[in-house]
């Protein structure tokens, strides 16, 4: 990964043009910096402040951009920050007005992958970017996830700018300084531009509750595929503990940990030999007193309140071979609960289930035809790479054309109403897609991870339209759908990181 390089401007002095002096907005530029450095970890050096004394001309602003384009590579991160007056479409330095929108152009054009442009001033929201470059067939998800431009701004078009008295800063600043520094949105020892922007407008949105004559609305625009993910501290994930066992009648191939209030364990294993349900019976009943205190946690905090404890669920499902472990296709489930639970619920009886040795088994009795099905459909690897790769090319443009419509919304730009009339051709062709991605054949064992997260990044975009559709406008409510969409987004986001990080290995 390469470095952020960022360009301060705050222009406090305006001799040329006789607007009022900004002494605050040089303290602006002092808190950035240090939010910049304590809360996305930039380095010092990488910071870049324009002008001296509040005084910042066109050339003191070239002269910026210079020095840190300098030393940027197509790896980086540039973000460019400004404080002080702004006009129609404009921004104003010492020695006169600057269009916004040329500022934005050349910025977009730098070598930097990810650029992120913000913008505290009056009627700072009055710009537009250019759509998110469609992705390629021939691309690789690498090359468009993270790359491209966003532009967060303090206020809409024709709205001004004000200021937060308390704490001697522009009232965006305040907003932007809280989410830069907010331990709250780190996941995974990581922060995300979507997170930060999201934080910025529910700040927004507490300060015009309590301000009701000095609201601002945020505009956040971009072009980005996906977001930018920030490095922000050491995570040392979680590593869960591998049950392998291999005997002469069945391998033990996997343990998982369900646990919730109570100890549960789920293990998948392979059956040597086409077994009787008594000789299951015998194995589930032996495979649960090997794992039943097996120290399998899904994280910390399970490990602290189970260990040591036995378990006091055990599920066993049983196939024949691994391939039958990976598509999830067993022939037999077991359940066994220790007294301490409610016999009657786990071991209720069924057409295709019985209770052996106190250990309930339900037969799968379409295993077979299923794993017939699936030898008739299988397909070439590189046909499924193609076809996968088809599908999900195209849901991807369509989750940036239908986020960049919601960012409107969220921007009160347009209307709910006009968001679900804008999404609706999307959101049609979604749903197709989905449906496509879901009748795809079964991927081989070396495929299923990447297979499953294709999968999972197409039902987190057929999520997306499950919120803004006249068909269902009465489920949630507008905050609600609010909620959902923003999670969804953050979903989506992650998915395609990961697809980015699998895309190598296949």
């Amino acid at each position: 990964m390469g470095h952020i390089k960022v360009l301060l401007v705050g222009v406090c002095i305006y001799p040329v043009t006789g607007l009022p002096t900004l002494p605050i907005c040089a303290n602006d530029v002092q808190t950035v910096k240090s939010a910049l450095i304590s809360g996305l970890k930039v380095s010092e050096d990488d910071i870049h402040v324009c002008g001296k004394y509040g005084m910042v001309t066109q050339i003191d602003l070239l002269k910026g951009l210079t020095t840190v384009l300098a030393t940027t590579t197509p790896d980086d991160i540039f973000i460019f920050y400004f404080s002080g007056h702004g006009g129609k479409n404009s921004f104003a330095l010492s020695d006169g007005n600057l269009p916004l929108q040329t500022l934005i152009d050349i910025i977009e054009k730098t070598i930097a992958k990810s650029k992120i442009i913000i913008l505290d001033s009056c009627h700072s929201g009055g710009f537009s970017i250019s759509d998110t470059p469609a992705l390629d067939l021939e691309e690789t998800v690498n090359t468009f996830v993270g790359h491209g431009y966003a532009v967060l701004a303090s206020s809409g078009a024709d709205q001004t700018s004000g200021f937060n008295s308390e704490r001697k800063l522009s009232t965006y600043t305040t907003f932007l300084v809280d989410a830069l520094t907010s331990r709250f949105l780190i996941r995974s020892g990581k922060k995300s531009l979507e997170a930060i922007n999201e934080a910025i407008f529910h700040y927004a949105k507490i300060w015009n509750e309590r301000h009701p004559s000095e609201t601002q609305q945020p505009i956040f625009r971009s072009n980005i595929g996906g977001t930018i993910f920030f490095d922000v501290e050491e995570f040392n994930p979680y590593r869960v503990a591998q049950v392998y066992e291999d005997t002469d009648k069945y391998i033990i191939y996997e343990v998982e940990p369900v646990h919730t209030n109570i100890k549960r364990l789920s293990a998948k294993v392979i059956l040597r030999y086409e077994s009787t349900i008594d000789e299951v019976a015998s194995i589930a009943h032996e495979i649960k007193n090997k794992i039943r205190y097996a120290d399998v946690y899904q994280n910390s905090g399970m490990e602290l309140r189970h260990k040591g404890k036995a378990a006091n669920i055990v599920w066993c499902h049983f196939g024949y071979s691994e391939d039958d472990i990976v598509g999830c296709n067993y022939i037999y489930y077991t359940t066994w609960v220790d007294d301490s639970q409610d016999k009657a619920h786990w071991y209720s009886k069924g057409n295709h289930s019985q209770i052996v040795n106190d250990i309930h088994i339900r037969t799968n009795t379409l295993y077979h035809a299923i794993n017939k099905m699936l030898r008739e459909t299988e397909i070439d690897k590189d046909e499924l790479i193609r076809r996968t790769k088809e599908i999900t090319v195209e849901l991807i443009n369509a989750a940036q054309q239908f986020i960049k419509f919601y960012r409107e919304y969220q921007n009160s730009v347009i209307n709910e109403e006009e968001l679900i009339d804008a999404v609706e051709p999307l959101n049609q062709k979604i749903r197709q897609l989905y449906f496509q991605q879901g009748d795809l054949p079964c991927p081989p064992k070396e495929l299923n991870e990447w297979a499953s997260i294709n999968s999972q990044l197409a039902g987190t975009i057929h999520d997306f339209t499950l919120y803004y559709s006249k068909k269902r406008l009465g489920k949630w409510t507008s905050e609600n759908r609010i909620y959902l969409m923003n999670s969804s987004i953050k979903r989506y986001e992650a998915d395609l990181e990961t697809l980015r990080k699998l895309e190598e290995t296949i």
